[in-house]
């Protein structure tokens, strides 16, 4: 078969590039050749998969040779025509093998077909002795690919046992290996159907348990006989897509199914090691380090390496040499090498000699490359480090030696990526008085990049189509905007847009507009933004006071000239993506962040307007105000008790005062609207009950929380037009500070 001269060729995808628009594909010669997303014929280079089975032509031009008139491949005539088709309809496809299954599963295989397409019927799957289980694939109609954004093939599987069993969901996975065209199959999405009554209940229990776990719709056999079941096909799967959160993932990422943006990058670094390089990936909390070494171990384990997973907060409990024997043993088990390790010879004068000799002998015997990742390098990493010999002694020095004098012999037969919060240990010249052995190891760029627009597009639309919402292209470069291409933020913005839709009774499917944004961003940065923000920046407060008291002044609007600061500590706030700079000039990426700090250091900034500071004075006073009444009700009570401290209290008043208040409730003395308590009065009243209610309770000395209430109060509402002078702002913030600080204390 001919196309504009040239012979149709079969192939894979093997490499996909989404944000520079190419690829290459893999023919069936075994050569690579490059296309780019304009050769696509009738497919969305945004639908193509790595490993998808594709067809293409051959073309040959001056520079070199390349792929052109890119399709997904269709095995046969039938399966072409139907692609072209502008619809999916309901059906059965004449090679689905119905005579394989049960009388009662033909009739709910029928029953499919008219809500679906049924498209092919496979073997059994036997799992162990005495589990099988019959298959087939099912194709939405067009209605179920709009509402669900199910484009895919779904598997279903008949559980044909009186109870359900959660090996129920290995046949699943077996269904997807089983299929070569495994492309075709939808990963988020597949269907049980059993004779349990309770498989609903039991299908919920582990859904709950495993947040990575696909969508699976369950069913039982006996809701699906008879004829007309689409509504319950419609209700089940709204149930079950529509009120799962697809967003609100807490831990590193396990599956490649919910794994967005960083696939190239992914791919980078598996490339890094191919070249002899070693590599670093650090990075902010919460910004996917873990979920991409774990994708770096997914993706490689079908090549000639062998990727050994090494949490750090495991290795800092040894010494240096015994460290040395955790990761050779580690690298022994995951490489099935099977080779004896003597423990008891890595003593501190052969553990180099010991760990050189066992990796050669496991990469002789293997025939694998070897990369090592190490997460959260900051805990073996001098300074700071969790035990002391890590932290202040030499054993970072000498473990890194032996990996390093290993990379060095071996090239890209062994290298190593180093993962974390902290490049510290990358950073330094030397150590303890020692070469560092991971200074200038890394050659690349080593922290991890953030999303990009079109990164952010394709996760949520892609996890928010499955939850029935939508996000049009404003939202989504606003998104990527607002929080800096933080996919944690960006994941966790989407699922209060997700409570927000279900909350308002919002119909599903919805696209998200500016309007429903900027309705829900208010409402994040209330109930969330400020503890992500907060558990995000730690890494600064614990590691970086002086980028984090950085940050605090850019966003006051403090700073007025960037350049005589630390390089050093530009390059950590530009490598983390919090900041970036643009024509010489400094300034936040993630908007979300500066909020967060200007909202946290508000009462820090400097050159305030007159106005500003009246603002500031009356905001701070009012939100103390209530809390000092509070702590002088409770002492006076506690002292007293109601009765006597009432009496107390008008005894303090005004004739006129106490006649007028004397009838109202001891509570009632305390409410501004009832009575006239205000802030010098309180103030005037622990000053009188000092040494039989305060004395104790305060840090501070009588006349010390006297000025305090006297400074404070000179600074009053009614003289809102006078002028505040720096010095009188200053003497104020510092004093109400401290004042804050001792109710705050008593009120915990």
């Amino acid at each position: 078969m001919k196309s504009g001269g040239n012979r149709i060729v079969r192939g894979n995808i093997r490499r996909l590039f989404y944000d520079k628009g190419y690829g290459f594909a893999l023919g069936e010669d075994g050569k690579d050749y490059f296309f780019h997303k304009s050769s696509l014929k009738n497919d969305s280079f945004e639908d193509m998969e790595e490993g998808e089975a594709i067809t293409f032509c051959i073309e040959r031009n001056k520079r070199k040779t390349v792929a052109i008139n890119v399709e997904k491949y269709c095995e046969n005539e039938f399966e072409h025509n139907l692609k072209k088709e502008a619809r999916t309809y309901a059906g059965i496809h004449p090679m689905v093998k119905i005579g394989s299954f049960t009388a009662e599963e033909q009739n709910i295989i029928k029953t499919l077909g008219r809500t679906f397409y049924v498209t092919n019927s496979g073997n059994k799957i036997i799992l162990g002795a005495g589990s099988e289980y019959r298959y087939c694939l099912i194709k939405p109609t067009d209605f179920f690919a709009e509402q669900f954004n199910l484009k895919r093939e779904i598997i279903v599987i008949f559980a044909n046992y009186e109870r359900f069993e959660p090996r129920t969901f290995d046949a699943i996975s077996e269904v997807y290996k089983r299929n070569t065209q495994h492309f075709r199959i939808d990963r988020i999405c597949s269907i049980i159907i059993s004779k349990d009554e309770r498989v609903e209940d039991e299908v919920h229990h582990i859904l709950k348990n495993d947040t990575e776990m696909q969508v699976v719709i369950p069913f039982t056999y006996e809701e699906l006989q008879g004829k007309n079941k689409d509504q319950l096909f419609v209700n089940r799967f709204r149930e079950y897509f529509y009120e799962r959160d697809l967003f609100a993932f807490e831990s590193p990422l396990k599956k490649d199914i919910y794994f967005f943006g960083r696939r190239e990058y992914v791919h980078d670094l598996i490339n890094r090691h191919n070249s002899g390089e070693n590599s670093g990936v650090f990075g902010l909390r919460r910004s996917g380090k873990t979920s991409v070494l774990q994708a770096i171990e997914r993706a490689a384990q079908f090549t000639e390496t062998k990727c050994v997973f090494i949490d750090c907060q495991d290795l800092y409990h040894y010494a240096w040499n015994e460290a040395l024997c955790a990761v050779i043993r580690q690298v022994n088990e995951c490489t099935n090498a099977e080779i004896v390790i003597e423990v008891l010879q890595y003593d501190e004068k052969h553990a180099n000699e010991k760990f050189g000799k066992n990796l050669s002998d496991i990469i002789k015997k293997t025939g694998k490359d070897i990369l090592l990742l190490f997460d959260e390098i900051e805990q073996i990493t001098p300074k700071l480090g969790m035990k002391e010999n890590w932290k202040e002694g030499d054993d970072f020095v000498k473990f890194w030696q032996t990996i390093r004098s290993n990379f060095h012999k071996w090239g890209n037969k062994f290298t190593f990526i180093l993962a974390g919060t902290n490049p510290y240990a990358i950073e330094q010249i030397s150590i303890n008085k020692h070469d560092n052995p991971l200074y200038n190891q890394l050659k690349a760029e080593s922290y991890l990049p953030p999303f990009k627009v079109d990164d952010t597009k394709d996760m949520i639309n892609k996890l928010g189509g499955y939850m029935g919402i939508k996000f049009d292209d404003i939202v989504c470069a606003k998104m990527t905007q607002d929080f800096g291409g933080h996919p944690y933020l960006i994941r966790h913005f989407c699922s209060t847009i997700n409570q927000y839709v279900i909350e308002k009774k919002m119909s599903k499917p919805i696209t998200i507009t500016a309007v429903l944004y900027n309705n829900v961003m208010p409402l994040f940065v209330e109930k969330s933004a400020d503890n992500y923000c907060r558990f995000i920046l730690q890494v600064l407060e614990d590691f970086y006071p002086e980028e984090n008291k950085f940050l605090e002044q850019m966003a006051l609007g403090n700073l007025q000239e960037t350049d005589r600061y630390d390089p050093q500590m530009i390059a950590h706030l530009l490598g983390y993506g919090i900041i970036e700079r643009n024509q010489g000039q400094l300034g936040f990426k993630v908007e979300v962040l500066k909020n967060y700090l200007a909202r946290k250091y508000a009462y820090k900034k400097q050159n305030l307007t007159n106005e500003e500071k009246w603002a500031e004075i009356s905001e701070r006073r009012n939100r103390l105000e209530p809390k000092v009444r509070t702590v002088v009700r409770m002492q006076l009570q506690a002292t007293y008790g109601i009765s006597q401290a009432k009496h107390k209290i008008l005894e303090s008043m005004r004739p006129d005062l106490k006649e007028k208040y004397k009838e109202l409730q001891y509570k009632e003395l305390f409410d501004p609207k009832k009575s006239e308590i205000y802030f010098k009065q309180l103030g005037d009243l622990i000053e009188k009950h000092w040494d039989s209610c305060f004395k104790n309770v305060f840090s501070k000395n009588k006349q010390t929380i006297k000025a305090f209430f006297t400074i404070i109060n000179a600074l009053r509402l009614e003289c809102h037009a006078a002028p505040v002078t720096d010095e009188e702002m200053e003497n104020f913030r510092g004093t109400i500070t401290q004042l804050e600080k001792e109710i705050d204390n008593l009120l915990e």
